[in-house]
């Protein structure tokens, strides 16, 4: 009788576990549905599609830091987004924790990556997400939800590191040649200011004017390069100005020939990399003497 009473406790236990595994189960592939749906009804037809997903007082804090109070709020401000972009909005998304507060509210987090097609440009970031639920007529709706951006804490001395290693890399490339390597140093729509005073606009006539020049000098002795005094100020954690001065010591028609120039790269955080922003090469001169003198 012992064995079977033991058997039995067992046997309710193990019931009672496998009961609550598949619960568990069940309500993790619930939310991570809900959250396909959000996305997708999202990302495919709009916000007002995806109202349904909110309570009528549902609170919204954006990824911009923005209190939006109410679904007719929530619609509005979605409305005027949808208005701005170029195309559908893409995301990637991951259910990384939920938690029942009650059987009919929960609490959800998730992780996305957002790519958003806005007046001509990509603007991309990754999140972390957050939302109370509350279930009414068996559906899951936000009550509350927020989106913050996942920006890593400003380290300006790891920034200016990387800033001085743009610059290295960016040497590297010109010394090798290699027009492609040296436009990628810049943002797509930097300006560059050579020493004869030019100004080549964005990557690609970088790069195109840049390739030329290379040809020219394909057949060239290499110059010697001095950099030296290079300094980093920060204006905000994503921009900072980059200073330094350059000594170039090479041959031309036999001659030596050696040109300094003082440069001033602003520099961009582009979606966590230091690029330039805006370059400027002045030719380091004599200043001239007064007439008469």
């Amino acid at each position: 009788m012992k064995t079977s009473f033991f058997s039995t406790i067992l046997f309710i236990i193990a019931s009672l576990f496998a009961s609550n595994t598949a619960a568990q189960n069940d309500n993790q592939a619930s939310f991570e549905s809900f959250l396909k749906k959000v996305y997708t009804t999202f990302s495919t037809d709009g916000f007002q599609a995806m109202k349904p997903y909110y309570t009528e007082n549902a609170i919204e804090i954006g990824p911009d830091g923005g209190l939006i109070n109410g679904q007719k709020a929530i619609g509005e401000y979605y409305g005027q987004l949808e208005g701005m972009m170029d195309a559908k909005p893409q995301f990637t998304f991951q259910l990384t924790s939920w938690r029942l507060i009650k059987p009919d509210v929960a609490l959800i987090t998730w992780d996305s990556h957002d790519k958003f097609f806005l007046f001509g440009q990509t603007m991309e970031s990754d999140n972390t997400g957050a939302a109370l639920l509350r279930k009414e007529k068996g559906q899951w709706l936000i009550e509350y939800d927020h989106m913050t951006p996942k920006v890593p804490f400003p380290d300006p001395k790891a920034d200016e590191l990387a800033i001085k290693a743009l610059g290295n890399e960016a040497y590297a490339a010109f010394a090798a040649h290699d027009a492609a390597r040296f436009a990628a140093c810049y943002t797509e729509d930097t300006d560059l200011i050579n020493p004869f005073g030019m100004l080549i606009k964005g990557r690609k006539v970088v790069e195109q004017v840049h390739a030329e020049l290379f040809k020219a000098w394909a057949n060239m002795p290499p110059s010697k390069v001095e950099v030296a005094d290079m300094s980093v100020r920060f204006i905000t954690p994503d921009v900072a100005i980059c200073q330094w001065s350059h000594k170039e010591t090479g041959e031309m028609n036999g001659k030596p020939v050696v040109q300094e120039t003082t440069c001033v790269n602003a520099c961009q955080r582009v979606n966590g990399k230091w690029l330039v922003a805006s370059m400027s090469l002045t030719p380091v001169q004599p200043v001239p003497t007064m007439a008469g003198n």
